[in-house]
């Protein structure tokens, strides 16, 4: 039986990472980076392509656990979504050091440097996602 798949997001105010779980749910894998722009529409048409059940957005915090303006923001499209999917579960993770590590990895492959921002956001959302079915046990 092939279950729902889950979406993670890394928002930033350019551009966001996108991840999806493989059909089990056990692995997150890379998708896309978008242009914040554009991550509505990209939405609205994935979540019916692949029967998206759960989205996991990438909440910033400083090291004090205060928020950052960009945290709003998040917390906004979380509003704007269950508008146009009432039924869309939507759930936020700490994000702190992702893309510090995504860079590090990266950096550390030597990946190319003219790609590394675009794979960054993709890598961040792969590991949102990945602490999210680690932490809630999926």
């Amino acid at each position: 039986m092939i279950k729902n798949k889950l979406l993670g997001i890394d928002y930033g105010s350019k551009r966001c990472g996108i991840s999806i779980t493989d059909n089990n749910q056990k692995v997150a894998l890379g998708l896309a980076c978008i242009k914040t722009e554009n991550l509505i529409n990209y939405l609205i048409n994935i979540i019916n392509k692949e029967n998206i059940n759960i989205i996991v957005l990438g909440l910033p915090k400083k090291n004090n656990n205060k928020d950052l303006f960009i945290t709003k923001v998040i917390r906004n499209l979380k509003n704007v979504l269950l508008n146009i999917f009432p039924k869309l579960i939507i759930d936020f993770i700490d994000e702190r050091y992702t893309s510090n590590i995504s860079r590090y990895y990266l950096n550390l492959i030597k990946y190319p440097k003219n790609k590394i921002k675009e794979e960054t956001n993709i890598m961040s959302a792969i590991i949102i996602l990945q602490n999210y079915l680690k932490i809630n046990k999926i």
